[in-house]
C-alpha cells in the first residue's frame, strides 16, 4: 500500500490557475479551489485611491495592453479594464477583500498573500503593510502575509500577522542569517536557485515553499529533498496526473 502524502496536502496553486485563466482572477482561483487546492497564493498591489487589489504587475501592459500603473490608477478605473492573458479569456481585477471572501468559502484552504514591492515603494512600507493587514487580522480563511521585502515581513509580524512568509532570491550565508533573524513561518525560493546537493534546506521553525515547478516528478523530487510545499501553475493538471498514476 502506498504511503505517499496526497499532493493536495503540499501543492500550492500559484496565482490561481494561470495555465487556463487570467492570473490572480476570481475565475482562476475558483477553478483551483473546486479542483481541491488546499494552499493558494496570489499577489497584491495598492491603487492610487488606497485599495488593495489582486494583481502581480504594477505596469498593466502585460495583462491589459494598457500602459498605466496600478499605483497611479483608482479602483473605479481598474474595474473598467479587463485582464486577459490569451485570446478569448477576460476577467476583472478583484479586490483583496473579494479574493479572500471567495477563498473563505472553501474550508481548510490557506492563502499566501504577497504584497508587491512596487506598492511598498509607492505608498510607503508602513502604510502598505497596514492596509493589507486590515484584511488579514480577522480573515475568512487562514492567511500568510508574504513579501520579498524582509522589513515588510518584520513589520507585518509586529502588526499582528497570523503567519508570515519571506521570499528571497539569493541562496547565500547572508540570506540564511536574515532568515534566522526574521523567523518567518515560511521561506520561499525559486526551484532553479535551490543548491544541487541532496538535502539543501536550512533547518528552522519555518516550512519551505519552492516555486517555478512545472511537473509532478520535479515536485516530488523537491519534496524528497526536504521541501514542504511546492508552488505550481497547473495544480488541477498535476492532481489529475497524480490520480491517474495512483489508479494505474
Amino acid at each position: 500500500m502506498s504511503t505517499e502524502v496526497d499532493p493536495r496536502e503540499w501543492l500550492v496553486a500559484h496565482r490561481g490557475w494561470p495555465d487556463r485563466y487570467p492570473e490572480n482572477s476570481l475565475e482562476g482561483m475558483r477553478a483551483v479551489l473546486d479542483a481541491g487546492a488546499r494552499y493558494v497564493e496570489f499577489d497584491v498591489q495598492i491603487t492610487a485611491d488606497k485599495r488593495a487589489v489582486a494583481i502581480h504587475d504594477n505596469d498593466l501592459t502585460r495583462l491589459t495592453g494598457r500602459g498605466e500603473n496600478v499605483t497611479s490608477t483608482t479602483l473605479a478605473q481598474l474595474e473598467g479594464i479587463p485582464v486577459t492573458t490569451r485570446p478569448g479569456e477576460r476577467a476583472q481585477i478583484p479586490t483583496l477583500e473579494a479574493m479572500l471572501a471567495l477563498i473563505g468559502q472553501y474550508p481548510g484552504v490557506t492563502a499566501f498573500v504577497e504584497l508587491k514591492r512596487q506598492s511598498i515603494r509607492h505608498h510607503g512600507r508602513r502604510f502598505a503593510v497596514e492596509l493589507v493587514m486590515q484584511h488579514l487580522r480577522q480573515p475568512p480563511c487562514p492567511v500568510v502575509f508574504l513579501s520579498f521585502k524582509w522589513r515588510a515581513v518584520r513589520l507585518a509580524r509586529q502588526m499582528g500577522a497570523p503567519a508570515t512568509g519571506w521570499a528571497f532570491r539569493s541562496w547565500t550565508p547572508l540570506t540564511r542569517w536574515f532568515a534566522r533573524r526574521l523567523q518567518p513561518d515560511y521561506l520561499f525560493i525559486r526551484a532553479d536557485r535551490v543548491p544541487a546537493r541532496s538535502r539543501p534546506f536550512w533547518p528552522g521553525q519555518w516550512q519551505w515553499v519552492i516555486y517555478r515547478v512545472d511537473d509532478l516528478d520535479a515536485a516530488r523530487s523537491l519534496r524528497a529533498r526536504g521541501a514542504d510545499l511546492v508552488e505550481v501553475d497547473d495544480l488541477p493538471g498535476l492532481l489529475t496526473d497524480a490520480d491517474s498514476r495512483h489508479g494505474s
